[in-house]
């Protein structure tokens, strides 16, 4: 791993609070990059032909309307089956509990979204960190850290850390924010309640689908209109793979177009104030042996000795 100085961080985190983002180049040298990169191949390939298979539970008449248009991931049939496989067996779990709002009403954090997704072209790993420790290095990178115990308290804890597979000859995102302030009415919080990274494993480029964020659009405390439409401070997140890239829940952003034959992959870690909702449930998973390989910073982070008690 590369590092930075203290007067580099503190230039991110300046160019960070004015702009809504920032970019940290070359944190990782080449032979890491090769090295993740090669497990995340293996991993979307495994997953790939071996689907999740969270077993099943009784539907409901409601249960027609959460399907793949739903969010902003939209799967082909087979998918979108599973993603409803997965909606009804949490709810068998959950003793049969229904959402009691309409599905473009359920807050995101409770929803399941398809894993393969733009004609099976694209793809996300969820729940990475519970899948392999050598991650482990870059959710605690002491820049990460540095930058975070600053936005967000030293308390802060994880919300995702997943993978972003944005296939060959894609269409962009559309203009979003992210949990937790999605469903916030506006005028959004004036504070950052979350901070999102990622961690490029591949060169992000213009062509290549590489991020596209709205400078100052923090500020503004409203959502971004809908759409794929340009914006007058829209800026392309253009850096070599091994470079970090931060922008503030509240940012306005966007994955743009692949219109390259290859996919472009970053590895997504999201990290939020010790109160907030977590967008997955990082801590349900964990076993005791696989926390072993872990750092007790890492394990709070994930929700170990982070949740509610049972008092009484």
């Amino acid at each position: 791993m590369a590092t930075a100085t203290s007067a580099d961080v503190q230039n991110a985190r300046k160019h960070l609070n004015q702009h809504g983002f920032t970019v940290i180049p070359n944190l990782m040298d080449r032979a890491k990059i090769a090295d993740l990169k090669a497990r995340v191949d293996r991993m979307l390939a495994h997953e790939r032909e071996q689907p999740f298979d969270s077993g099943d539970g009784p539907a409901i008449p409601s249960d027609d309307g959460y399907c793949s248009e739903y969010g902003p991931f939209v799967a082909d049939k087979e998918e979108s089956e599973r993603v409803k496989k997965r909606i009804r067996a949490d709810r068998a779990r959950e003793f049969d509990t229904p959402w009691p709002v309409p599905p473009e009403e359920v807050c995101i954090s409770f929803f399941h979204l398809p894993s393969i997704f733009d004609d099976g072209r694209s793809q996300r790993i969820f729940n990475l960190m519970n899948k392999d420790a050598a991650f482990a290095p870059l959710i605690e990178h002491p820049v990460v850290l540095e930058l975070m115990d600053a936005e967000l308290g030293r308390d802060a804890i994880l919300l995702d850390v997943s993978i972003n597979n944005v296939g060959p000859h894609t269409n962009s995102g559309g203009w979003h924010i992210d949990s937790p302030i999605s469903f916030v009415p506006e005028p959004l919080p004036n504070f950052t309640l979350a901070v999102q990274t990622v961690w490029m494993l591949d060169d992000f480029t213009a062509d290549n689908g590489a991020t596209h964020v709205v400078a100052g659009s923090h500020l503004t405390l409203k959502r971004p209109p809908k759409g794929r439409d340009s914006m007058d401070t829209e800026v392309v997140i253009e850096a070599p793979a091994g470079s970090l890239a931060i922008w503030l829940s509240q940012t306005w952003h966007r994955h743009g177009s692949n219109v390259t034959d290859r996919a472009r992959t970053g590895l997504i870690a999201q990290y939020g104030r010790a109160w907030v909702k977590p967008f997955v449930d990082l801590r349900t998973p964990l076993t005791a042996d696989f926390a072993r390989q872990l750092s007790p910073r890492l394990r709070y982070m994930m929700g170990c000795n982070a949740n509610a008690p049972v008092r009484g």
